[in-house]
């Protein structure tokens, strides 16, 4: 109990100082907040479980306040490399392959295009980045600033949301 008064009571002197530090490096108050959360709680992690004191409180909060800065900028750098618009085309359509197939298969790739208009940007460009640009997991993760984790999760969840649209789509043509 000791350590959270002891929180509480350095978070009251040191909160306004620093987010007024972190909204004027990032020029953007929900990005500052989402900083500032993430300070606090490096901050308490090490007060919690370190055996180490913190001999002065508010330089190391400035000190991992830079550091989550530079990840977050580092971070957005990436996210800007990776955002050029993609190509409305893409289809992964072999050109040996027998006409008819083409076709099949050119008629498929117009028909997930349109299903995956529908899933959030974040999804889009991870399931194009894996499937239309043989990027591994692991490099859309470092492109995106995500976990492996969570490009894992993405991709899981676009394919099966698309593959039952698919799915309830020939149902209902086969019932039309």
């Amino acid at each position: 109990m000791e350590q959270m008064e002891r929180f509480d009571r350095i978070y009251s002197e040191t909160r306004d100082d620093l987010l007024r530090y972190l909204m004027l490096r990032t020029n953007a108050a929900p990005e500052a907040e989402d900083l500032f959360q993430e300070v606090y709680r490096r901050f308490y992690t090490r007060l919690t479980r370190s055996v180490l004191p913190i001999l002065d409180h508010r330089h190391y909060l400035f000190s991992v306040a830079k550091k989550v800065l530079a990840e977050y900028y580092r971070g957005t750098a990436k996210k800007k490399a990776v955002e050029q618009p993609l190509p409305e085309d893409l289809y992964l359509v072999s050109e040996d392959a027998p006409i008819d197939e083409r076709l099949l298969k050119k008629e498929r790739a117009d028909e997930v295009w349109r299903l995956l208009q529908r899933e959030p940007e974040l999804n889009r460009r991870v399931f194009l980045l894996f499937y239309g640009y043989d990027r591994s997991q692991k490099q859309i993760a470092a492109a995106l600033g995500l976990t492996e984790e969570a490009v894992r999760q993405r991709l899981y969840r676009t394919r099966s949301r698309i593959r039952a649209m698919l799915e309830n789509d020939e149902q209902e043509r086969r019932q039309a």
